[in-house]
């Protein structure tokens, strides 16, 4: 599984795209075969726009991802890298050339395909950085907490969030080892998507845990 470094809801903006020079942001653009750069990547056009709905960030995908998208469980025959690296059917050939001159032979048939299958590795991390930005910025934690409503008395709250924490923390890591194939199917999107959906119930139980200590201290 390859490992990339976990970022809380706290997030910094997400990291820029390495420049590129002119001449491959036009290859990615006009319908050429994607750019092959010496570090052996192409040079894409994200799925989604940015911030202004006009313009379109840039990856690079790696050959090291392309490995992972021909193996199991997607199997991504060339058609469907074609698709994928953005660039025309008239190229196939030539990507076809390329690739096995790379060491990689797509398979016959695709297995499987999704919403994510055009999604690169980076682009899916961007998306799921966004997601955790966005929730810590506007969800209201604190606030939250007002609305609580429970019939327990307060030192029995604490004890049941603490205890409710120590479960959440113990199902991270049993789902952990399991994540493998999703992760890869996802392009990265899934587990991490996962990850800000935990650390906003985190977020939310720190608060609570916090709240109820403060109510039993005075």
């Amino acid at each position: 599984m390859r490992r990339r470094k976990r970022r809380r809801l706290e997030v910094l903006p997400s990291k820029s795209v390495e420049a590129i020079s002119e001449h491959q942001a036009e290859s990615s653009i006009d319908g050429a075969i994607p750019v092959c750069t010496a570090k052996k990547t192409f040079v894409v056009e994200s799925l989604l726009k940015s911030c202004n709905f006009r313009e379109k960030r840039r990856y690079h995908v790696s050959l090291e991802e392309i490995k992972r998208r021909v193996g199991p469980p997607e199997f991504m025959s060339l058609n469907a890298l074609v698709s994928y690296l953005r660039t025309a059917k008239s190229n196939k050939k030539s990507l076809r050339k390329e690739l096995i001159d790379l060491g990689v032979v797509p398979p016959q048939v695709t297995r499987l395909t999704s919403l994510c299958s055009k999604l690169t590795e980076d682009e899916a991390q961007d998306l799921a950085v966004d997601l955790g930005k966005l929730a810590s910025r506007h969800i209201d934690f604190k606030s939250a907490t007002e609305h609580q409503i429970s019939f327990e008395d307060t030192a029995t709250e604490l004890t049941r969030a603490k205890s409710f924490r120590e479960f959440l923390e113990q199902t991270k890591k049993a789902l952990a080892p399991f994540m493998n194939r999703y992760d890869t199917v996802t392009h990265g999107l899934g587990p991490k998507t996962f990850d800000v959906s935990v650390q906003i119930i985190e977020a939310y139980m720190t608060q609570v845990i916090k709240r109820l200590t403060e109510d039993l201290e005075n």
